[in-house]
C-alpha cells in the first residue's frame, strides 16, 4: 500500500532510522539542531560545577582522603558534543598502606553509604568500579592510573544547557584548590 501523504515518508524514513541506531549502535541520541532537548529544571554553569565539585570535598572529608587532587570540565550528556552539558571531576585520593584499590574503594563506599549515600548505581546505569550515587550524582571509583592512588569519577546531573561545544569549558582545569577547600 503506498500513500502519498505529506510527512508519510520523512516518518518512514526516521523509523528506519531509529531501528538502524538501536540495532547498529545500541541506541542513538537525536537532539534538536543547535543542541538542547528539553530540561525540565536548567542548571548554571556555577550549580554544575558546584554540584560535582562539593561531592568530591563531601568524599575528602567523609571518608578522610589524603592527597586528593582533581580536575574539573563539562561533559556532553550526547554523542554529538551538543547541550545539555553535565559537570565532571576526575579526582584521586592515595590509597593507604598496604591497601588495595579495590578493598579502599569498599571502605570509602561504606563511608559514604553511612553519610546519607546510596551504594550502587542509579537504576539504568551500568558502569565499571565501586559506585555511590545521591541526589543525580553518580561516583564511580577504580584504580588509579598510578600506583598508589584510587580514582573517582563524578559525574553530575545533565541539566546545564548551555552549549559548551567553542568556550574551551569542556578542557579539565584543576580544581585541586576547591576539592581541598572547606572542612
Amino acid at each position: 500500500m503506498t500513500t502519498n501523504r505529506p510527512g508519510e515518508k520523512v516518518r518512514a524514513a526516521l523509523a528506519v532510522t531509529l531501528v538502524v541506531c538501536t540495532i547498529a549502535l545500541g541506541g542513538c541520541s537525536m537532539s534538536k539542531p543547535g543542541g538542547g532537548g528539553e530540561v525540565a529544571d536548567p542548571m548554571s554553569d556555577e550549580q554544575a560545577e558546584a554540584q560535582v565539585i562539593d561531592a568530591g570535598r563531601q568524599l575528602r572529608t567523609v571518608a578522610g582522603l589524603r592527597d586528593v587532587g582533581g580536575g574539573f570540565s563539562f561533559e556532553s550528556c550526547n554523542d554529538q558534543g551538543e547541550p545539555p552539558y553535565r559537570g565532571f571531576v576526575e579526582m584521586s585520593a592515595q590509597l593507604p598502606a598496604a591497601t588495595d584499590a579495590g578493598t579502599y574503594a569498599r571502605q570509602v563506599a561504606d563511608a559514604m553509604v553511612a553519610a546519607g549515600w546510596t551504594d550502587g548505581p542509579p537504576p539504568g546505569k551500568k558502569p565499571y568500579g565501586t559506585v555511590i550515587h545521591k541526589d543525580g550524582v553518580m561516583v564511580v571509583m577504580n584504580p588509579g592510573n598510578t600506583d598508589g592512588l584510587l580514582k573517582f569519577t563524578i559525574l553530575g546531573e545533565c541539566r546545564n544547557t548551555t552549549d559548551h561545544r567553542d568556550d574551551g569549558k569542556t578542557v579539565g582545569r584543576d580544581v585541586t584548590a576547591e576539592l581541598l577547600s572547606g572542612s
